[in-house]
């Protein structure tokens, strides 16, 4: 057993870096080994050229998780499959993720981040590209289940990694940009579609190859031997979520409005009375915003308190859909306020990967960022449900109710949350940890 590095030490659920990262006592015979490994991480945080190639990779895995989503819903379609099957099989990978991403703490223990990404890619596409020979919906249901294991895991892992390249100087501009860049190649991915078709083996060719080219840039500026700092002792899942809740709510909400909300504001301005040619516009606009609006998020997050961002882009959220009924007939006016309403509806998930970001570290963060994907795929599969049964209850009336009600609860929730996590830290850092190294 070799010298301690206190540098690469982590707590049960990585409390906040900021905070017990000054509290290290550094040993005189280990001050050097501790000021080089410094540096290392600095070396790491402050390089651009890998923090790039990681947004990049994110922003294609992105891109063909929806080209994906899009083109087996055609096909199912093509093939015959009722709407309650597609629906089925849209939930079941939901169901997939929530799964999965969660594990992507223990893939990464057994196997390294090279090696889960790899499998992951591997996954993915091999399973993309089976479902040119499924017709059977059981068949084509499984293999839909063990496509979103592939896909959680790399889509964890790559999100790890680029947050566990921030630090306090940078995490606002490279979470903001890394936002940008996924719902960027999120609403591009069915542009696609339309290119290479849905018929036939070539689009799920295309696909799978997209996972492959997201991947290998990641994995090829991974230096050998590189991997998020493990953690001296396992972690439960509430552990985690403990340490930063309004993170975790953050994304939840997240994919209620995302899936329940953005997802279907094209079939609520078709029963507001627009034709489909302007609700699609409609829904152009709100993708743009929440392309646009990011980095100014980013930045603001950075630069104060996530909690007060979180609580404005909630309650803008809330009053932008208030809005809706009575300026959805000056179709000007409707555009702006539902780029602004996609932008801030957005910012939830940003802000609180900024969250993640800034109380976790190393290994910590593939713990985080799993359990943070697995509550927005939890979001997702429950907010079109919601809206669709205050849409056949309440007709247009609530899409704005049931979202107004969720972002009122969110916002009473995140008010109220106290911070376990600053409360915790001083008795779990009453005595020094280190990590031994070999």
């Amino acid at each position: 057993m070799g010298t301690a590095n206190p540098v690469r030490i982590e707590l049960a659920a990585s409390p906040p870096c900021e905070t017990f990262r000054r509290r290290f006592v550094v040993e005189a015979g280990n001050r050097a080994s501790a000021e080089q490994a410094s540096s290392i991480r600095d070396g790491r945080s402050n390089s651009a050229a890998p923090i790039i190639a990681f947004i990049s990779a994110a922003a294609l895995v992105g891109f063909a998780a929806n080209l994906s989503m899009h083109l087996l819903n055609l096909r199912m379609q093509y093939l015959g499959f009722s709407g309650l099957a597609i629906g089925l099989s849209v939930a079941i990978q939901a169901l997939g993720i929530i799964i999965a991403a969660p594990l992507t703490k223990h893939v990464i223990s057994l196997f390294g981040v090279r090696q889960t990404l790899l499998m992951s890619a591997l996954v993915s596409s091999a399973a993309l590209v089976s479902f040119n020979f499924a017709a059977d919906l059981f068949i084509w249901n499984s293999m839909r289940f063990v496509f979103a294991t592939g896909l959680a895991l790399l889509f964890t892992a790559s999100e790890s990694l680029i947050i566990s390249r921030t630090d306090a100087a940078n995490r606002g501009r490279v979470v903001g940009w890394y936002a940008t860049a996924l719902a960027t190649g999120t609403a591009s991915g069915p542009v696609l579609v339309t290119i290479v078709g849905v018929h036939g083996a070539a689009p799920l060719l295309w696909g799978a190859l997209l996972f492959w080219v997201a991947t290998i840039p990641t994995v090829a500026c991974l230096k050998r031997g590189e991997e998020l700092a493990p953690v001296v002792r396992s972690s439960t899942i509430f552990a985690t979520i403990r340490f930063a809740p309004i993170a975790f709510l953050s994304a939840f909400v997240f994919g209620v409005a995302d899936n329940g909300g953005l997802a279907m504001l094209s079939v609520y301005s078709v029963l507001s009375g627009y034709d489909y040619t302007s609700a699609v516009t409609l829904a152009v606009f709100a993708t743009v915003g929440a392309i646009v609006l990011q980095i100014p998020l980013g930045y603001s997050a950075n630069s104060r308190d996530p909690r007060s961002v979180l609580l404005c882009c909630g309650i803008c959220s809330m009053i932008l859909l208030s809005l809706l009924p009575n300026i959805m007939t000056v179709k000007p006016i409707a555009f702006g306020v539902v780029f602004a309403l996609g932008g801030f509806l957005e910012g939830l998930y940003t802000v609180g990967l900024i969250c993640i970001a800034k109380n976790y570290r190393g290994f910590g963060i593939s713990t985080a960022n799993g359990c943070f994907v697995s509550m927005c795929g939890f979001g997702e599969l429950m907010g079109p449900l919601a809206t669709g049964v205050s849409l056949q209850y309440f007709g247009s009336g609530g899409f704005v109710l049931g979202l107004t009600l969720t972002l009122a609860v969110y916002i009473s929730l995140v008010a109220s949350i106290k911070r376990v996590a600053e409360k915790s830290i001083d008795k779990r850092l009453s005595t020094t940890l280190v990590y031994p190294t070999n």
